[in-house]
Protein backbone atom coordinates (compact mmCIF):
# COMPACT_ATOMS: atom_id res chain seq x y z
CA UNK A 1 0.00 0.00 0.00
CA UNK A 2 1.40 3.41 -0.99
CA UNK A 3 0.25 5.02 2.27
CA UNK A 4 0.56 2.29 4.91
CA UNK A 5 -0.86 4.21 7.86
CA UNK A 6 -3.15 1.32 8.88
CA UNK A 7 -0.17 -1.02 8.96
CA UNK A 8 1.52 1.26 11.48
CA UNK A 9 -1.73 1.71 13.41
CA UNK A 10 -2.20 -2.05 13.55
CA UNK A 11 1.32 -2.53 14.90
CA UNK A 12 0.70 0.02 17.62
CA UNK A 13 -2.72 -1.22 18.75
CA UNK A 14 -1.73 -4.88 18.50
CA UNK A 15 1.03 -4.29 21.06
CA UNK A 16 -1.50 -2.72 23.40
CA UNK A 17 -4.26 -5.27 22.89
CA UNK A 18 -6.73 -2.42 23.34
CA UNK A 19 -9.43 -3.58 20.91
CA UNK A 20 -9.16 -7.27 21.75
CA UNK A 21 -12.63 -8.58 22.65
CA UNK A 22 -14.31 -5.17 22.43
CA UNK A 23 -17.67 -4.74 20.70
CA UNK A 24 -17.82 -1.69 18.43
CA UNK A 25 -20.75 -0.12 16.54
CA UNK A 26 -20.09 2.11 13.56
CA UNK A 27 -22.59 4.08 11.44
CA UNK A 28 -20.78 5.18 8.30
CA UNK A 29 -20.38 5.25 4.53
CA UNK A 30 -19.70 1.66 3.44
CA UNK A 31 -16.91 2.18 0.94
CA UNK A 32 -13.64 0.55 -0.05
CA UNK A 33 -11.82 2.75 2.47
CA UNK A 34 -14.22 1.71 5.22
CA UNK A 35 -13.39 -1.86 4.29
CA UNK A 36 -9.70 -1.32 5.02
CA UNK A 37 -10.47 0.19 8.42
CA UNK A 38 -13.04 -2.49 9.27
CA UNK A 39 -10.66 -5.33 8.44
CA UNK A 40 -8.00 -3.71 10.62
CA UNK A 41 -10.42 -3.52 13.54
CA UNK A 42 -11.53 -7.15 13.36
CA UNK A 43 -7.96 -8.31 12.82
CA UNK A 44 -7.17 -6.65 16.16
CA UNK A 45 -9.72 -8.91 17.82
CA UNK A 46 -12.76 -6.62 18.05
CA UNK A 47 -16.36 -7.48 17.18
CA UNK A 48 -17.46 -4.88 14.64
CA UNK A 49 -21.06 -4.03 13.70
CA UNK A 50 -21.61 -1.61 10.81
CA UNK A 51 -24.74 0.22 9.68
CA UNK A 52 -24.99 2.23 6.47
CA UNK A 53 -25.52 5.96 6.76
CA UNK A 54 -26.29 6.48 3.07
CA UNK A 55 -27.42 3.75 0.68
CA UNK A 56 -26.22 5.82 -2.28
CA UNK A 57 -22.61 5.60 -1.10
CA UNK A 58 -22.68 1.91 -0.18
CA UNK A 59 -20.38 -0.34 -2.21
CA UNK A 60 -21.95 -3.80 -2.50
CA UNK A 61 -18.59 -5.39 -3.24
CA UNK A 62 -16.99 -3.76 -0.18
CA UNK A 63 -19.89 -4.97 1.98
CA UNK A 64 -19.44 -8.53 0.73
CA UNK A 65 -15.70 -8.50 1.39
CA UNK A 66 -16.22 -7.09 4.89
CA UNK A 67 -18.74 -9.81 5.68
CA UNK A 68 -16.30 -12.44 4.47
CA UNK A 69 -13.71 -10.94 6.83
CA UNK A 70 -16.03 -11.35 9.82
CA UNK A 71 -17.56 -7.88 9.99
CA UNK A 72 -21.29 -7.74 10.79
CA UNK A 73 -22.78 -5.34 8.22
CA UNK A 74 -26.41 -4.22 8.33
CA UNK A 75 -28.18 -2.42 5.50
CA UNK A 76 -31.44 -0.55 5.12
CA UNK A 77 -33.62 1.66 7.26
CA UNK A 78 -33.29 -0.56 10.34
CA UNK A 79 -29.54 -0.96 10.16
CA UNK A 80 -28.84 1.37 13.09
CA UNK A 81 -31.30 -0.53 15.27
CA UNK A 82 -29.64 -3.78 14.24
CA UNK A 83 -26.29 -2.45 15.47
CA UNK A 84 -27.72 -1.22 18.76
CA UNK A 85 -29.37 -4.59 19.34
CA UNK A 86 -25.84 -6.00 19.66
CA UNK A 87 -25.15 -3.59 22.57
CA UNK A 88 -21.69 -2.46 21.47
CA UNK A 89 -19.40 -1.01 24.13
CA UNK A 90 -18.60 2.08 22.04
CA UNK A 91 -19.92 3.55 18.80
CA UNK A 92 -18.77 5.97 16.12
CA UNK A 93 -21.42 7.92 14.28
CA UNK A 94 -21.97 9.87 11.07
CA UNK A 95 -24.77 12.41 11.37
CA UNK A 96 -25.73 11.61 15.00
CA UNK A 97 -28.09 8.88 13.80
CA UNK A 98 -26.88 5.88 15.76
CA UNK A 99 -26.26 7.88 18.94
CA UNK A 100 -29.64 9.59 18.76
CA UNK A 101 -31.41 6.24 18.46
CA UNK A 102 -29.51 4.98 21.48
CA UNK A 103 -30.48 8.03 23.53
CA UNK A 104 -34.13 7.54 22.62
CA UNK A 105 -34.31 3.97 23.92
CA UNK A 106 -31.57 3.75 26.55
CA UNK A 107 -32.68 2.65 29.99
CA UNK A 108 -31.06 4.96 32.53
CA UNK A 109 -30.59 1.97 34.81
CA UNK A 110 -28.83 0.04 32.06
CA UNK A 111 -26.76 2.70 30.30
CA UNK A 112 -24.58 0.11 28.59
CA UNK A 113 -22.85 2.39 26.10
CA UNK A 114 -19.49 3.67 27.35
CA UNK A 115 -19.18 6.48 24.83
CA UNK A 116 -19.53 7.61 21.23
CA UNK A 117 -17.77 9.64 18.55
CA UNK A 118 -19.37 11.99 16.02
CA UNK A 119 -17.58 12.98 12.81
CA UNK A 120 -19.87 15.47 10.99
CA UNK A 121 -20.86 19.11 11.35
CA UNK A 122 -24.54 18.23 10.93
CA UNK A 123 -24.19 15.55 13.61
CA UNK A 124 -22.54 17.94 16.06
CA UNK A 125 -25.34 20.45 15.47
CA UNK A 126 -27.96 17.80 16.27
CA UNK A 127 -25.97 16.57 19.26
CA UNK A 128 -25.93 20.03 20.83
CA UNK A 129 -29.72 20.07 20.77
CA UNK A 130 -29.89 16.94 22.92
CA UNK A 131 -29.30 16.17 26.56
CA UNK A 132 -26.53 13.60 26.51
CA UNK A 133 -26.47 10.70 28.95
CA UNK A 134 -23.15 9.46 27.55
CA UNK A 135 -19.86 11.12 26.56
CA UNK A 136 -19.64 11.96 22.85
CA UNK A 137 -16.24 12.84 21.40
CA UNK A 138 -16.44 15.63 18.84
CA UNK A 139 -14.17 14.42 16.04
CA UNK A 140 -15.53 16.88 13.49
CA UNK A 141 -13.81 19.85 15.11
CA UNK A 142 -10.45 18.17 15.58
CA UNK A 143 -7.55 19.66 13.67
CA UNK A 144 -6.98 16.62 11.48
CA UNK A 145 -10.64 16.12 10.54
CA UNK A 146 -11.34 19.78 9.82
CA UNK A 147 -8.12 20.82 8.12
CA UNK A 148 -6.96 17.60 6.45
CA UNK A 149 -10.04 15.57 5.48
CA UNK A 150 -12.71 18.29 5.35
CA UNK A 151 -10.53 20.95 3.73
CA UNK A 152 -7.99 19.11 1.59
CA UNK A 153 -9.75 15.78 1.16
CA UNK A 154 -13.07 17.17 -0.04
CA UNK A 155 -11.47 20.01 -2.00
CA UNK A 156 -9.20 17.62 -3.87
CA UNK A 157 -12.11 15.22 -4.37
CA UNK A 158 -14.25 17.98 -5.88
CA UNK A 159 -11.71 18.77 -8.59
CA UNK A 160 -11.33 15.12 -9.55
CA UNK A 161 -15.12 14.80 -9.50
CA UNK A 162 -15.47 17.71 -11.94
CA UNK A 163 -12.94 16.14 -14.29
CA UNK A 164 -15.02 12.95 -14.32
CA UNK A 165 -18.47 14.43 -14.80
CA UNK A 166 -17.88 17.51 -16.95
CA UNK A 167 -16.01 18.30 -20.17
CA UNK A 168 -15.64 21.94 -19.10
CA UNK A 169 -12.35 23.50 -18.18
CA UNK A 170 -13.33 25.73 -15.26
CA UNK A 171 -10.35 28.06 -15.61
CA UNK A 172 -11.75 31.59 -15.70
CA UNK A 173 -15.33 30.37 -15.33
CA UNK A 174 -17.63 31.73 -12.63
CA UNK A 175 -18.21 29.32 -9.77
CA UNK A 176 -19.78 29.68 -6.34
CA UNK A 177 -19.48 27.77 -3.07
CA UNK A 178 -22.43 27.78 -0.68
CA UNK A 179 -21.20 27.48 2.90
CA UNK A 180 -17.74 28.45 4.17
CA UNK A 181 -17.05 25.92 6.84
CA UNK A 182 -13.89 23.87 6.40
CA UNK A 183 -15.45 21.81 3.60
CA UNK A 184 -16.61 24.89 1.69
CA UNK A 185 -13.30 26.67 2.29
CA UNK A 186 -11.42 23.69 0.91
CA UNK A 187 -13.64 23.56 -2.17
CA UNK A 188 -13.13 27.29 -2.78
CA UNK A 189 -9.36 26.96 -2.41
CA UNK A 190 -9.10 24.02 -4.78
CA UNK A 191 -11.35 25.72 -7.37
CA UNK A 192 -9.09 28.77 -7.14
CA UNK A 193 -6.06 26.53 -7.73
CA UNK A 194 -7.43 25.45 -11.12
CA UNK A 195 -8.06 29.06 -12.09
CA UNK A 196 -11.81 29.30 -11.54
CA UNK A 197 -13.40 32.60 -10.54
CA UNK A 198 -14.82 31.79 -7.10
CA UNK A 199 -17.44 33.56 -5.04
CA UNK A 200 -18.74 32.50 -1.63
CA UNK A 201 -22.29 32.51 -0.28
CA UNK A 202 -22.27 32.50 3.51
CA UNK A 203 -24.85 33.84 5.99
CA UNK A 204 -22.71 33.51 9.09
CA UNK A 205 -20.87 36.85 9.52
CA UNK A 206 -17.73 35.30 11.02
CA UNK A 207 -17.31 32.83 8.18
CA UNK A 208 -18.20 35.50 5.64
CA UNK A 209 -15.47 37.77 7.00
CA UNK A 210 -12.99 34.90 6.88
CA UNK A 211 -13.94 34.24 3.24
CA UNK A 212 -13.36 37.91 2.43
CA UNK A 213 -9.87 37.90 3.91
CA UNK A 214 -9.16 34.61 2.16
CA UNK A 215 -9.66 36.54 -1.07
CA UNK A 216 -13.16 35.57 -2.22
CA UNK A 217 -15.99 37.76 -3.45
CA UNK A 218 -19.05 37.53 -1.21
CA UNK A 219 -22.39 37.25 -2.99
CA UNK A 220 -25.96 36.48 -2.15
CA UNK A 221 -27.27 33.25 -3.60
CA UNK A 222 -29.72 35.15 -5.80
CA UNK A 223 -26.86 37.23 -7.25
CA UNK A 224 -24.64 34.23 -7.87
CA UNK A 225 -27.36 32.24 -9.64
CA UNK A 226 -27.70 34.81 -12.41
CA UNK A 227 -24.38 33.99 -14.05
CA UNK A 228 -22.69 31.15 -12.19
CA UNK A 229 -21.82 28.03 -14.20
CA UNK A 230 -21.06 25.84 -11.19
CA UNK A 231 -22.50 25.85 -7.69
CA UNK A 232 -21.00 23.66 -4.98
CA UNK A 233 -23.18 23.22 -1.89
CA UNK A 234 -21.40 22.57 1.40
CA UNK A 235 -23.69 24.18 3.96
CA UNK A 236 -25.15 21.23 5.83
CA UNK A 237 -28.55 22.93 5.57
CA UNK A 238 -31.68 21.51 3.89
CA UNK A 239 -33.15 23.01 0.71
CA UNK A 240 -30.37 25.50 0.03
CA UNK A 241 -31.49 25.32 -3.58
CA UNK A 242 -35.27 25.15 -3.81
CA UNK A 243 -37.98 26.28 -6.22
CA UNK A 244 -37.11 29.99 -6.11
CA UNK A 245 -33.43 29.27 -6.76
CA UNK A 246 -34.12 26.85 -9.60
CA UNK A 247 -36.28 29.47 -11.27
CA UNK A 248 -33.51 32.09 -10.93
CA UNK A 249 -30.62 29.85 -12.06
CA UNK A 250 -28.71 30.56 -15.24
CA UNK A 251 -29.03 28.23 -18.21
CA UNK A 252 -26.47 25.42 -18.05
CA UNK A 253 -25.88 25.54 -14.28
CA UNK A 254 -24.08 22.50 -12.87
CA UNK A 255 -24.80 21.74 -9.20
CA UNK A 256 -22.52 19.52 -7.12
CA UNK A 257 -23.31 18.78 -3.49
CA UNK A 258 -20.49 17.80 -1.14
CA UNK A 259 -22.51 18.28 2.04
CA UNK A 260 -23.39 15.24 4.09
CA UNK A 261 -27.07 15.10 3.12
CA UNK A 262 -28.67 15.16 -0.34
CA UNK A 263 -31.46 17.36 1.02
CA UNK A 264 -29.30 20.46 0.49
CA UNK A 265 -30.86 20.29 -2.97
CA UNK A 266 -34.66 20.33 -3.18
CA UNK A 267 -34.78 18.17 -6.28
CA UNK A 268 -38.49 17.44 -5.79
CA UNK A 269 -39.31 21.10 -6.46
CA UNK A 270 -37.12 21.07 -9.56
CA UNK A 271 -38.91 18.04 -10.98
CA UNK A 272 -42.21 19.94 -10.73
CA UNK A 273 -40.99 22.51 -13.26
CA UNK A 274 -38.63 20.43 -15.39
CA UNK A 275 -38.30 17.25 -17.40
CA UNK A 276 -35.70 14.94 -15.88
CA UNK A 277 -33.28 12.87 -17.97
CA UNK A 278 -30.11 11.00 -17.13
CA UNK A 279 -27.34 11.89 -19.55
CA UNK A 280 -24.46 10.02 -17.90
CA UNK A 281 -24.00 7.70 -14.92
CA UNK A 282 -23.31 10.67 -12.65
CA UNK A 283 -25.29 13.53 -14.25
CA UNK A 284 -28.99 14.25 -14.68
CA UNK A 285 -30.30 16.98 -16.96
CA UNK A 286 -33.38 18.96 -15.92
CA UNK A 287 -35.03 20.82 -18.80
CA UNK A 288 -37.05 23.60 -17.20
CA UNK A 289 -40.29 24.30 -19.04
CA UNK A 290 -42.07 26.54 -16.53
CA UNK A 291 -40.86 30.12 -16.60
CA UNK A 292 -37.62 30.77 -18.44
CA UNK A 293 -36.62 27.70 -20.52
CA UNK A 294 -33.17 26.40 -19.56
CA UNK A 295 -31.23 23.34 -18.53
CA UNK A 296 -29.85 22.57 -15.07
CA UNK A 297 -27.49 19.69 -14.36
CA UNK A 298 -27.31 17.83 -11.04
CA UNK A 299 -24.43 15.54 -10.08
CA UNK A 300 -24.97 12.17 -8.33
CA UNK A 301 -28.66 12.88 -7.62
CA UNK A 302 -27.60 15.43 -5.00
CA UNK A 303 -25.74 12.88 -2.89
CA UNK A 304 -22.22 13.90 -1.73
CA UNK A 305 -20.45 13.58 -5.05
CA UNK A 306 -16.93 13.04 -3.74
CA UNK A 307 -18.13 10.09 -1.62
CA UNK A 308 -20.36 8.54 -4.30
CA UNK A 309 -17.58 8.73 -6.89
CA UNK A 310 -14.74 8.08 -4.39
CA UNK A 311 -12.71 10.95 -5.82
CA UNK A 312 -9.61 12.58 -4.41
CA UNK A 313 -6.59 11.19 -2.62
CA UNK A 314 -7.24 8.41 -0.11
CA UNK A 315 -4.75 9.85 2.34
CA UNK A 316 -6.92 12.47 4.12
CA UNK A 317 -9.70 9.93 4.69
CA UNK A 318 -7.27 7.29 5.94
CA UNK A 319 -5.77 9.82 8.36
CA UNK A 320 -9.26 10.63 9.64
CA UNK A 321 -10.15 6.96 9.99
CA UNK A 322 -6.95 6.40 11.95
CA UNK A 323 -7.91 9.21 14.33
CA UNK A 324 -11.41 7.76 14.63
CA UNK A 325 -10.07 4.32 15.51
CA UNK A 326 -7.67 5.79 18.07
CA UNK A 327 -10.58 7.70 19.63
CA UNK A 328 -12.56 4.48 20.01
CA UNK A 329 -9.49 2.79 21.51
CA UNK A 330 -9.19 5.71 23.93
CA UNK A 331 -12.78 5.22 25.14
CA UNK A 332 -12.28 1.46 25.48
CA UNK A 333 -9.02 1.81 27.38
CA UNK A 334 -10.49 4.30 29.84
CA UNK A 335 -13.35 1.87 30.46
CA UNK A 336 -10.92 -0.97 31.11
CA UNK A 337 -9.27 1.17 33.77
CA UNK A 338 -12.62 2.21 35.27
CA UNK A 339 -12.16 5.83 34.18
CA UNK A 340 -15.17 6.46 31.94
CA UNK A 341 -15.63 10.03 30.73
CA UNK A 342 -18.44 12.20 32.06
CA UNK A 343 -21.56 12.59 29.92
CA UNK A 344 -21.68 15.42 27.42
CA UNK A 345 -19.67 16.72 24.47
CA UNK A 346 -15.98 15.84 24.81
CA UNK A 347 -12.95 17.19 22.96
CA UNK A 348 -10.47 14.63 21.68
CA UNK A 349 -7.22 14.87 23.67
CA UNK A 350 -4.45 16.49 21.68
CA UNK A 351 -2.20 13.50 22.34
CA UNK A 352 -4.46 11.29 20.21
CA UNK A 353 -4.17 13.66 17.24
CA UNK A 354 -0.42 13.88 17.78
CA UNK A 355 -0.18 10.10 17.61
CA UNK A 356 -2.34 9.93 14.46
CA UNK A 357 -0.17 12.63 12.87
CA UNK A 358 3.04 10.79 13.71
CA UNK A 359 1.64 7.59 12.24
CA UNK A 360 0.76 9.55 9.08
CA UNK A 361 4.23 11.09 8.90
CA UNK A 362 5.75 7.64 9.19
CA UNK A 363 3.46 6.36 6.41
CA UNK A 364 4.47 9.32 4.23
CA UNK A 365 8.14 8.70 5.01
CA UNK A 366 8.55 12.45 5.27
CA UNK A 367 11.08 12.52 8.08
CA UNK A 368 14.03 10.18 8.51
CA UNK A 369 13.27 9.99 12.23
CA UNK A 370 9.49 9.65 11.99
CA UNK A 371 9.70 6.04 13.11
CA UNK A 372 11.65 7.10 16.19
CA UNK A 373 9.10 9.84 16.84
CA UNK A 374 6.24 7.33 16.67
CA UNK A 375 7.99 4.99 19.07
CA UNK A 376 8.61 7.86 21.48
CA UNK A 377 4.99 8.98 21.10
CA UNK A 378 3.71 5.49 21.85
CA UNK A 379 5.68 5.51 25.06
CA UNK A 380 4.49 9.02 25.85
CA UNK A 381 0.83 8.06 25.34
CA UNK A 382 0.92 4.79 27.24
CA UNK A 383 -1.05 6.54 29.96
CA UNK A 384 -3.86 7.15 27.48
CA UNK A 385 -3.83 3.93 25.49
CA UNK A 386 -2.21 1.44 27.79
CA UNK A 387 -3.46 -2.03 28.49
CA UNK A 388 -2.19 -5.24 29.91
CA UNK A 389 -0.08 -7.44 27.66
CA UNK A 390 -3.32 -8.99 26.44
CA UNK A 391 -3.19 -10.42 22.93
CA UNK A 392 -5.79 -11.81 20.55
Amino acid sequence: MAFPIFQHLHEYLAKKGTLCGASIGWHCHLTDLTEIAAKTIVDLGAQLHLSECNASTTSASAVERMRQAGVQVYLGANSAKDVLDKKPLVISDTGFHLTNQYLAVADKEDNWLVGACEITTSGITKMRQQKLSIPVINLNDTTLKSTIENFHGVGDGLIECLSQISDKNFTGRKTAVVGYGQVGAGCAQYLKRIGASVSVIEKDPIRALRAHYDGYQLESLSEALKSTELIVTASGQPKVLSLEEWQAAADGLLVVNVGHFANELDIASLTRIANRKRISPAIEEFSVYKGSPKKIYIATEGQPANVVLLTGSDEPTLIHLTTEMLALAYLIELHKKGQNLESGEVALPRQIEELASLLALKALNISHNSGQLVNESCAKHDGDLESSTQTC
